[in-house]
């Protein structure tokens, strides 16, 4: 956690970046045009504050590569959900701004663009060897750490040979009751776009149908698939999963890789327009990019699409094809999908 707050007075104009008016004496944060000057620029900054999903190893090889790289510090605030992203989005537009890199979720893009309390960064310019499909369109959003969802089982409680395959086994009366799924169905938006709204509903009018446990977490869900309140869950994230097998290698859980493998961007950071440290913010999100991706295998957050990571590893023996719609179904699309999910399971929203 941070000892003291910044507040930020206001913030001034983008071009590449933009500068940010620092603290109350109205010094405008310059923001270099080059990758040599931003680096310059950064030495003289705070180190840089992220707010993000990480757990475990992860966080001290995101601070000891950042540090052999640029010789920056890091300091790292843990973020959940939609509603630690609405208090940073509504806390910048007051004036407050604890972070200077955020990893906004899909829901929440559009607003906070749409809020100018972040900026657009010209990241292929700067760093020309980043894949490009993982920056957003409009150049507010670069994607590092990709969300994977797949079908896990307690080997405890199922058999190799009874446990499930792909995504049509979910629905399969024979698992009546005896599912876990967790309601922030975002293991479901890719295959929303993928088969179309009325196979969706239909789909998720039998999940439901299957009266599966409902959860309100992904580390909870993957915690009691462990300890055996269910038999198996389908669309959990797949790090959520690692976590536990990380910290008990023999613990009853197995994963599969369903055929249409879907996968999304999790971490998609955005310099925040009032941060105290904007250089160093990009120079963070373009490593996390480019030399420091592989630390995404620790944290089961790779790119199936990346030759050599774990995703893309796992997606070739399991025979399943990575999906991602793409940056056009984030935001309000997103929100869409998700709304007619819960609303089929009978939700009135997405916990």
């Amino acid at each position: 956690m941070l000892s003291n707050s910044k507040w930020i007075s206001a913030a001034a104009g983008v071009a590449l970046a933009a500068c940010a008016v620092a603290s109350g004496a109205h010094a405008e944060t310059k923001i270099g045009s080059t990758i040599d000057e931003i680096v310059e620029l950064a030495k003289q900054e705070p180190p840089v504050v992220i707010a993000t999903t990480w757990e475990g190893e992860i966080i001290d090889a995101a601070k000891k590569g950042f540090k052999e790289k640029y010789g920056l510090d890091l300091e790292y605030v843990y973020v959940a959900g939609i509603d630690d992203r609405e208090r940073i989005l509504n806390e910048a537009l007051s004036g407050l701004y604890d972070v200077d890199l955020v990893a906004v979720s899909g829901e929440l893009r559009d607003k906070f663009v749409r809020a100018d309390v972040i900026v657009p960064v010209d990241f292929l310019q700067l760093f020309p060897g980043i894949n490009k499909d993982i920056i957003s369109p409009n150049s507010y959003f670069l994607g590092t750490g990709m969300n994977q969802f797949i079908i896990a089982y307690n080997s405890k409680l199922v058999s190799e040979a009874d446990a499930p395959k792909d995504w049509s086994d979910c629905v399969d009366p024979k698992w009546k009751e005896k599912i876990g799924v967790y309601t922030r169905p975002l293991g479901f938006i890719q295959q929303y776009f993928s088969w179309g709204k009325d196979k969706s509903i239909e789909y998720h009018t039998a999940l439901k149908a299957n009266e599966p446990v409902w959860t309100s977490s992904t580390n909870s869900t993957a915690a009691l698939l462990a300890s055996g309140e269910f038999s198996i869950v389908c669309g959990l994230h797949y790090h959520a999963v690692k976590n536990i097998l990380r910290e008990d290698p023999a613990a009853p859980i197995k994963v599969i890789v369903p055929k249409l493998f879907p996968y999304q961007v999790g971490e998609a950071l955005s310099v925040m327009k009032g941060g105290n440290s904007p250089n160093s913010a990009i120079l963070l999100a373009g490593y996390l990019a480019t030399d420091g991706a592989s630390i995404y295998d620790l944290f089961g957050r790779s790119n199936p699409m990346v030759e050599g990571t774990e995703a893309w590893t796992n997606a070739r023996e399991a025979g399943a094809t990575p999906y991602w719609s793409g940056w056009d179904n984030d935001g309000e699309a997103q929100a869409e999908a998700v709304k007619v999910i819960v609303e089929t399971w009978g939700f009135p929203k997405a916990r």
